[in-house]
Formats: structure tokens, sequence, C-alpha cells
């Protein structure tokens, strides 16, 4: 019995080899395993290089920095997502703080306007932008970054923008992949 024990024993490591040997040269991965293509760059951004998405997390009020009035706790521009132009994003915003916020980009000029209308990117804005998404809500929005360019990611809600509430966005035409300074 011990014999029949160890020859099924060694046709399963067998196999069991062969199948790992398999996925990791077809690019297949476990459920423990990262997804082929995908690049973690920090908390707030993801790409996937083979696709050219990016998905960027855009939490408002992260922490108490500018008074609450931040994007993944980042103010008055010193956080900087950069995305290859022609790249899909896809940002999935949150609302942390007590008061309404909403998040929409913006050409990259100052002053902000008090009250941002219509987004330099078609589709890169959140809903019920100058009434903003209540405490803990979410919105998702997918736009593609055509067109180089520096520009904001800023609140819409009346005033939000103006006293500090934006980051950096800029599509880049030299850049590879998609990066996030803080």
């Amino acid at each position: 019995m011990s014999r029949v024990r160890t020859a099924i024993l060694a046709v399963a490591l067998v196999l069991g080899g062969a199948a790992a040997a398999w996925a990791q040269g077809t690019g297949a991965t476990g459920a423990a395993g990262k997804a082929a293509g995908q690049t973690k760059v920090n908390e707030f951004l993801s790409y996937d290089t083979a696709t050219k998405r990016a998905t960027l997390a855009v939490t408002a009020s992260l922490g108490n920095h500018n008074g609450g009035m931040n994007f993944n706790g980042g103010y008055a521009g010193n956080h900087t997502v950069t995305i290859p132009v022609g790249w899909t994003v896809r940002m999935d915003f949150v609302n942390k703080d007590a008061i309404p916020h909403s998040a929409i980009v913006v050409p990259g000029t100052l002053p902000l306007p008090v009250i941002p209308e219509d987004p330099a990117i078609p589709g890169a804005y959140t809903k019920d932008l100058t009434s903003g998404i209540f405490t803990d809500g979410t919105d998702t929005s997918t736009f593609r970054a055509t067109k180089a360019g520096d520009y904001f990611i800023t609140c819409g809600v009346p005033g939000h923008g103006p006293s500090g509430m934006y980051i950096r966005f800029d599509v880049s035409s030299t850049a590879k992949v998609p990066s996030y300074k803080m």
C-alpha cells in the first residue's frame, strides 16, 4: 500500500510542477498571485501597461491636511498624478468629510474658478458636482487622457478649489507609465 501512495504522491508532484510551470509560462496566476500587467504605484494609483488603463483613487478629506480640504491628503497642488497621453483613467472617488465634496479635472491655471462648470477632459468629473457627494458617498468616472497638458483635480463645490482643495493632474506626451508624487 505504501508503494501505491508513494507512486500517487510522485505523480501528483510532477503534475503539480507541470501545472505551475504552465501557469508561469502563460501568465496565469493563482488566487494569491498578481494579475498579469498590474502595477501598484501606491495606495492611490495602479495601472496596466497592456491595456493602457490607470485606476486612480481620489479620497476627499483624507486626514486634517488643509482643514480637511484635500484629496488623498494633498492640497494646493502639492501632489502630482501623471498619466501618459492616450491612457484611460478610472477615477474612484470617495468623500470622507462631514461636508459634501466632488471632483473635476480643470485646466491647470490659477486662480481656480469659484464654481467650475465644464471638465477640461470630457467625462472627468463626479456626479453632483456643485452640491457635492455626502459623507462616505462614492462615484466612479472613466475618461481618456487624450490631450497632453497640465490640469488640476479640484472640488466642484463652490469655493472649495480656491481654498486649496486641488492636486495636479498632468497628461504627459513623454511619460511611459503613470506616476504619483506626494
